[in-house]
């Protein structure tokens, strides 16, 4: 009977890392969206404060063109989710160890097993390097009847903080 608990312990914990894998990998997936967004000002006034707004988040203007901006910078990776991940990969493998270790008995087993777990700095690590990446913001301008319309690709959480600091009209997400 304990048998059968300790290799079902071993199934959950092996789903568990499965999920911990993916959650790592989504961690340096690519998020960019469109959004449009209406603004009270003239369509040169939204692009001179938007280059502004950009170029205050270390985006420089790369190309511009009659109605269309292009920007581009580097994403910084964030400290705080390099050091979570490492403590989720830590508390995963030593789920893994403990289950392990209790499945083989053996004494120069479980020395090793319970290494296992100083491995998860390797998950820091690899969202470091990875999530450091180039990004472009496009921008394309539009008159409207009482100010500008933008049309703008970035990453989504760029586009969030932008609706944030700069005054929208009625902003919709596409």
């Amino acid at each position: 009977m304990q048998q059968i608990t300790v290799l079902s312990t071993l199934v959950l914990t092996l789903l568990m890392l499965v999920g911990l894998f993916f959650f790592l990998r989504a961690s340096v997936k690519d998020r960019t969206e469109q959004a449009e967004i209406d603004f009270n000002s003239s369509p040169q006034q939204l692009a001179n404060t938007l280059q502004t707004y950009l170029e205050k988040r270390s985006y420089r203007l790369v190309q511009a063109k009659e109605h269309q901006l292009i920007f581009s910078g580097i994403v910084a990776p964030s400290r705080f989710l390099a050091g979570f991940l490492t403590l989720l990969a830590f508390l995963g493998l030593a789920c893994l160890a403990l289950v392990l270790t209790t499945l083989f008995e053996a004494a120069g087993w479980r020395v090793a097993l319970l290494l296992l777990p100083l491995s998860s700095p390797l998950a820091g690590v690899f969202y470091w390097r990875s999530a450091r990446r180039p990004e472009q913001v496009i921008a394309q301008i539009t008159r409207i009847d009482q100010g500008a319309r933008l049309l703008i690709e970035a990453h989504r959480d760029e586009i969030l903080v932008l609706k944030d600091n700069l005054e929208i009209t009625d902003p919709q997400v596409r």
